[in-house]
């Protein structure tokens, strides 16, 4: 299943990250039932991991799988791949499973991450309550189409408590560490016609609360810019900590994000990207996070730095979102009489 070379790469990623008193070879004899001379000769890469084999190892040592799975001409990659379904792994449980990898960042001590914001970054839909019900509400009922939400109407009387507590949990490790965020006008366009689409169709049970959850999103653009001018993450109502992570923020005029994730650890990068508009992809492939960080160092060098010192152009950027969240509001009166 795996060549030589991808094979000894894969061992040597577990023994840069396994405890000095712990020995790899008896590590694979437990794991594996197998004998000492046969865990060397896959060790060496003379005995071919089995697919279950390598399942058992990645899982156990905690390393991805796609240093031994990659080709030798590196056209194939292996992804991380868990879709959000309704009964299996509904909304809640990939909350959790994503505050639990970044918690994991957090708490390495040496992280950064990337971030291309085509839409609001998903740990920002927690800042505060009301504007996380209301995402968390589309996200399932009118982007995922879960079926206990098609007669469903959108309230702020039914706060998903659970959720929104674990979203914040997510939120609070985010904050911990250093990020770079690349925004453009489009990024909050989806929120925007997400509130005016639910305020036509009816979709909102009392219509005066589309109000509310735009004033929460202004609220939060309010936070952001302040987080910009601080060049620090923390939370809205709160100053800046000696946790808070640092925040760098682009101003992306030229080419359209992705919604593209990359963390920068200390012994390796991980790329996530969108599918299906929610779900998300994983790998911890070298090229494909070195071309994604390629792409990212490429797109900020034609892009506005709008956090710190930038006062000017963060003040015309922020300028702009305002005035679109105004014209919103505008519609939302007309439709809301």
């Amino acid at each position: 299943m795996a060549g030589i070379l991808e094979q000894a790469a894969f061992f040597q990623k577990i023994r840069e990250r396994i405890p000095s008193h712990l020995s790899m070879v008896d590590e694979l004899e437990d794991l594996l039932s197998i004998s000492t001379d046969s865990a060397y000769r896959r060790i060496r890469g003379e005995k071919e991991l089995s697919f279950s084999e390598l399942q058992k190892i990645a899982l156990h040592f905690n390393v991805s799988a796609d240093l031994a799975l990659n080709s030798t001409t590196g056209d194939e990659i292996y992804f991380k791949y868990k879709p959000i379904d309704e009964e299996k792994f509904n909304l809640l449980d990939y909350t959790t499973n994503a505050y639990q990898i970044v918690k994991k960042f957090a708490d390495s001590g040496n992280c950064e991450m990337i971030y291309a914001a085509k839409d609001m970054p998903i740990f920002h839909d927690f800042y505060n309550d009301e504007l996380a019900a209301f995402k968390t509400f589309v996200w399932q009922k009118t982007i995922l189409g879960f079926r206990k939400f098609e007669n469903r109407k959108f309230s702020l009387s039914n706060l998903d408590s659970g959720m929104i507590q674990t979203g914040k949990k997510l939120l609070a490790e985010y904050i911990r560490f250093p990020s770079t965020e690349l925004w453009n006008e489009e990024t909050i366009q989806s929120t925007l016609l997400q509130i005016e689409y639910y305020a036509e169709s009816g979709l909102f049970e009392n219509p005066k609360e589309a109000f509310i959850v735009l004033g929460k999103l202004e609220e939060y653009i309010t936070h952001i810019k302040s987080q910009a001018e601080k060049g620090l993450k923390f939370l809205i109502g709160d100053a800046p900590s000696p946790y808070s992570g640092s925040f760098k923020l682009y101003h992306n005029e030229v080419v359209l994000s992705d919604n593209t994730v990359l963390a920068i650890l200390e012994d390796q990068k991980v790329s996530f990207i969108t599918h299906n508009a929610f779900n998300f992809l994983s790998t911890s492939n070298d090229r494909f996070c070195d071309a994604s960080y390629k792409h990212f160092l490429n797109l900020m060098s034609r892009s506005s730095l709008i956090s710190k010192d930038s006062e000017k152009l963060r003040n015309k950027f922020f300028s702009g979102l305002a005035a679109e969240i105004k014209k919103t509001r505008e519609k939302l009166e007309y439709l809301i009489r």
